[in-house]
């Protein structure tokens, strides 16, 4: 028998933020704070602690701040791989815009007659 109109049960995820201050990188959480030089060593790092917290039952996610009021969710402890490929940790602008290279690739083959690539594709006689 299922039970009906109980609500379900919130799990508060455990906060690692990542963030630049001056010209370092800093993961923080509660009580915790680690400077880093380079912001994939920074996100990294604190993949790794929210990982571990949710090993110990505490569930955690990482965010990224963008700006002041801004944050991106990066991962979560439960739903994302562990660990994750480098392109699952890229964040800011340089996740979301493809790279020039792809639009002009994608507006020349936009551009193109129909059959134009079907007719590139076929090997030679």
């Amino acid at each position: 028998m299922q039970a009906t109109g109980v609500p379900a049960r919130r799990t508060t995820l455990v906060q690692f933020v990542v963030l630049k201050r001056e010209d370092k990188w800093v993961v923080k959480s509660k009580e915790l704070e680690r400077v880093f030089s380079a912001q994939h060593k920074a996100l990294e790092a604190a993949v790794k602690l929210a990982n571990d917290s949710g090993k110990d039952g505490k569930p955690a996610v990482v965010l990224f701040q963008k700006t002041k009021t801004d944050f991106q969710k990066v991962w979560t402890y439960g739903e994302s791989a562990y660990p994750p490929s480098k392109l699952d940790l890229r964040v800011g602008a340089s996740a979301a815009q493809p790279r020039e290279a792809d639009r002009a690739s994608a507006r020349r083959y936009s551009q193109s007659p129909a059959g134009a690539l079907q007719s590139k594709l076929k090997e030679p006689a």
